[in-house]
């Protein structure tokens, strides 16, 4: 009986969280191995929108040190807050964000509630409004809203009695629950720009006369988006295009497999002297470079 009750508890607090152990915090644990090619981000202070409870001071500050934390954590990239040492990275992009909502929907007005079944439900809605721009070029390269909702059960019960945002036990909260969810997934989305800076994802393997390449860190890529191919000009250092038989830019399409590491399909044959393996993918357009000459592709 007693082993038939623990069965039943653990089905009913379902999968996402443990019963008997506290949440851990965005971020938590060891960080990823450092990259070169890391693109740096310039991560603006937050700004605070009308749908945010004022009970939480200091919640624009506090979420930006979680959101740095874990874009930190990810491997992913180096994080600043010196606009001049970013101006100096070879790529980096300035982020703007503002807090749009961080509320419970039973403080919401009644018109934006939903219904659960024979009552109004109590959600925890944390959003994030998210632009980042490619500091070099000016280009916005990302702006998005990115939301979490969580289920807050009882109106009437106040969950977080003298909790601060960013405290240890406030991430077992609903409005801590959904605040991860929404660093979570802002991680992700502005991890799909490293994707597409020149230098993050290489092709590791190609054989002459198949159009499929291997990817290294295409996880980090967009399924179904095409990628310009290029290389590092060894006496600039800067990255330029590889041509195909054409002369055009040489493009790729990546493509994600459920049970195996994601690969590429080359949209147009390779000139015949490109070198493709080592080669990097871009999402932007490369310049071309009359210097670069490569050597025979022995793959």
């Amino acid at each position: 009986m007693r082993l038939l009750i623990l069965s039943l508890s653990i089905a009913l607090s379902g999968c996402s969280s443990n019963p008997w152990t506290y949440n851990s915090p965005p971020g938590a644990g060891f960080m990823s191995a450092e990259s070169a090619q890391k693109p740096v981000i310039l991560l603006e202070n937050l700004t605070l929108g009308a749908g945010v409870d004022s009970r939480w001071n200091g919640l624009a500050g506090e979420m930006k040190k979680s959101l740095s934390r874990a874009l930190l954590k990810s491997g992913n990239f180096f994080v600043v807050s010196d606009r001049s040492l970013a101006q100096d990275a070879t790529t980096a992009f300035n982020v703007e964000i503002k807090i749009t909502d961080f509320l419970h929907t039973s403080d919401a007005p009644e018109s934006v509630r939903r219904l659960s079944w024979f009552s109004e439900a109590n959600d925890a809605v944390v959003a994030l409004d998210i632009t980042a721009t490619e500091i070099r070029s000016g280009r916005v390269v990302l702006s998005d809203q990115v939301v979490a909702t969580v289920s807050a059960g009882d109106a009437e019960t106040d969950q977080y009695g003298n909790l601060e945002f960013g405290s240890y036990l406030f991430w077992s909260t609903p409005l801590g629950n959904a605040s991860t969810e929404v660093i979570n997934n802002t991680v992700a989305q502005l991890s799909e720009l490293r994707g597409s800076t020149p230098g993050s994802v290489t092709i590791t393997h190609f054989t002459t006369g198949n159009r499929n390449v291997t990817l290294d860190g295409g996880d980090l890529l967009e399924g179904g988006s095409v990628y310009f191919v290029g290389i590092q000009d060894k006496s600039s250092g800067s990255f330029v295009a590889i041509e195909d038989d054409l002369g055009r830019p040489l493009r790729v399409r990546v493509e994600h497999h459920f049970w195996s590491d994601s690969t590429g399909w080359l949209l147009s044959e390779p000139s015949e002297y490109a070198t493709i393996s080592g080669a990097t993918l871009s999402k932007s357009p490369l310049p071309a470079s009359n210097k670069y000459v490569s050597e025979p592709n022995t793959h």
